[in-house]
């Protein structure tokens, strides 16, 4: 994900961010912890989009990147895709600590090997759940689901 642009207003104290993509997040300062008023906000070429560049009316600068408000907005396709990383990122350690092969895990679910590999790259994002589950269950591992006030 890239930045496409900023704004900023110190009279709401409020970033307003629009991404590459089209996806629109508002981010209040107090949930930055940017205190002191925002001179100028820029996208950051240096990141290739990346990373916003934040000037503060102080001479200070700082710089935000490009997962920081998706997160405190608690986007739901961002929070998706960081709890399908990290599934498969667990997944992908136990395979390695039991050194088993991505042809017995194929074998054992009825599918191909392209699509043990498709499930195990975190890049990835259209998953079929149940075999992401199977596979979990040949490795010994559960899932534990919960929902929590945020």
């Amino acid at each position: 994900m890239k930045f496409k642009s900023a704004t900023f207003s110190n009279r709401k104290k409020e970033i307003h961010i629009v991404y590459a993509s089209g996806k629109k997040v508002v981010v209040h300062y107090g949930s930055l912890g940017i205190t002191d008023p925002v001179a100028h906000i820029q996208v950051d070429e240096e990141t290739s989009g990346r990373t916003l560049k934040i000037e503060f009316a102080n001479g200070k600068t700082d710089y935000m990147p490009y997962d920081q408000p998706l997160f405190l907005v608690k986007d739901p396709e961002y929070m998706l895709r960081d709890h399908i990383e990290n599934i498969v990122a667990r997944i992908n350690e136990e395979i390695d600590r039991k050194k088993i092969s991505k042809k017995y895990l194929a074998r054992q679910l009825k599918t191909s090997d392209n699509q043990v590999q498709r499930l195990l790259n975190p890049r990835l994002m259209n998953k079929n759940l149940t075999q992401l589950y199977k596979l979990a269950a040949l490795l010994g591992l559960e899932f534990e689901v919960s929902v929590k006030a945020a």
